[in-house]
């Protein structure tokens, strides 16, 4: 804690070992006759949460350290509690809360994309035709929400991203297929009252393969791994003056899926329930920022999620002298099982005490939901396409929508 003394007290001519150990007697008279403020309310450290008392903490023994030596302290070390809150850098804690929350669990291939029964719902029109081996596919999306503010005050934000998928598969046997995917996307992360934003580009490659067992029951699984690219700012206020402390940290991502469904179909009608399961780590290399005085070094930070999903889904076939229409209706229920409230360390870069500070993620949802609707055509010649939306619901602080247009070539 800082604790700073009048204009009358400072022109008092003071020897080095009183002015070692004023901060220290002010801070106990302090304690003992201002535990709470004259109107009644809490001194002003109560009012701070664990992250910024973490901080405060780390400013307050930088500010010991210097005092000890009788020498100037960085100007990030005389920080008042007014400054706490823009010092305190727990936006760093949104890079994993953008790829492990928010679209944790969804499946970045439409469900049954490259289901290789197609032609056994299709029906009459354009679909009665046999789908050649060889099969290319785009698919473009964008989400968009918002991280409401947690109840450890972890820095809330408003987010959207735009992905583009293309991919390739083919028809092993009548019973086997197999594809490759390549994903790039652009997010952009703005936090709440102005306190900087992230954006970010990712690209992932992936394999993936689904297996029939029967013409009903088949079995899905797959493979990515891909590298994140960062843009951090964060706006700062130090005693009245504003700065911008920025980075670029990079983070690498695998993950596996695998999971199984069962299509049951009634002439046009078909219902398919299925489950799954995903694993994924992030691993977010440490980094340090410039451009402030105020700017952090943070460290690593390891994240494991593993979610388990089970859904159904349900499509109706019509067929036209055009084509085939399917609308469709998609509910999922996800559990995860890591992910785990976390701690990143940091600590001032101009801070030469060696003092550092962690910052504490909120707890995950254990249990949310997924809920979708798709529209799907396949035109002669084997073309398809389909537009789809997506809404994550019953996660506690985040809103998250998604909406899929992609299209399929097959030759």
């Amino acid at each position: 804690m800082r604790y700073s003394i009048s204009k009358a007290e400072a022109a008092v001519p003071l020897g080095p070992a009183v002015k070692r150990h004023l901060p220290i007697a002010a801070g106990m008279a302090v304690l003992a006759l201002s535990s709470v403020q004259a109107n009644g309310a809490p001194a002003p450290l109560n009012n701070l949460n664990p992250n910024q008392r973490s901080v405060d903490a780390a400013i307050g023994s930088c500010s010991s350290y210097y005092s000890d030596l009788e020498s100037d302290s960085p100007a990030v070390c005389q920080a008042s509690f007014s400054d706490i809150q823009s010092l305190t850098p727990d936006q760093v804690l949104g890079l994993g809360n953008s790829i492990t929350r928010l679209d944790g669990g969804r499946n970045p291939v439409p469900y049954d994309y490259y289901s290789n029964n197609q032609t056994s719902r299709l029906g009459a029109g354009s679909g009665d035709a046999d789908f050649p081996p060889l099969n290319f596919w785009t698919k473009v999306d964008s989400g968009f929400g918002a991280y409401d503010n947690t109840g450890l005050n972890v820095a809330g934000f408003k987010y959207d991203n735009h992905n583009f998928m293309a991919g390739v598969d083919y028809r092993i046997s009548d019973s086997w297929v197999s594809g490759a995917v390549f994903n790039y996307r652009h997010s952009n992360a703005a936090f709440n009252a102005g306190r900087g934003e992230t954006l970010g580009d990712s690209y992932t490659g992936m394999l993936y393969t689904s297996y029939f067992v029967t013409e009903a029951f088949h079995l899905d699984a797959t493979a990515s791994y891909g590298g994140h690219e960062f843009e951090t700012t964060r706006n700062i206020t130090l005693g009245g003056v504003s700065s911008v402390a920025k980075a670029k940290p990079n983070a690498d991502q695998y993950s596996f899926s695998w999971g199984g469904g069962y299509d049951w179909h009634h002439k046009a009608l078909s219902i398919a329930p299925y489950a799954r399961g995903e694993y994924t780590a992030l691993n977010i290399d440490g980094y340090a920022e410039s451009g402030s005085v105020a700017a952090v070094r943070f460290g690593k930070q390891n994240i494991e999620s593993l979610i388990s999903t089970v859904g159904v889904q349900t499509a109706y076939t019509f067929s036209f002298p055009w084509g085939v229409l399917i609308p469709q209706l998609r509910g999922e229920w996800h559990h995860q099982f890591l992910d785990g409230r976390r701690s990143v360390t940091g600590s001032f870069i101009a801070d030469g005490s060696g003092s550092t500070f962690s910052l504490v993620n909120d707890a995950p949802t254990r249990d949310y939901y997924t809920f979708g609707a798709e529209v799907s055509t396949v035109l002669p010649g084997g073309a398809s396409a389909f537009l789809a939306y997506e809404t994550l619901q019953s996660y506690r602080h985040v809103e998250s929508n998604r909406l899929m247009l992609g299209g399929r070539l097959e030759f």
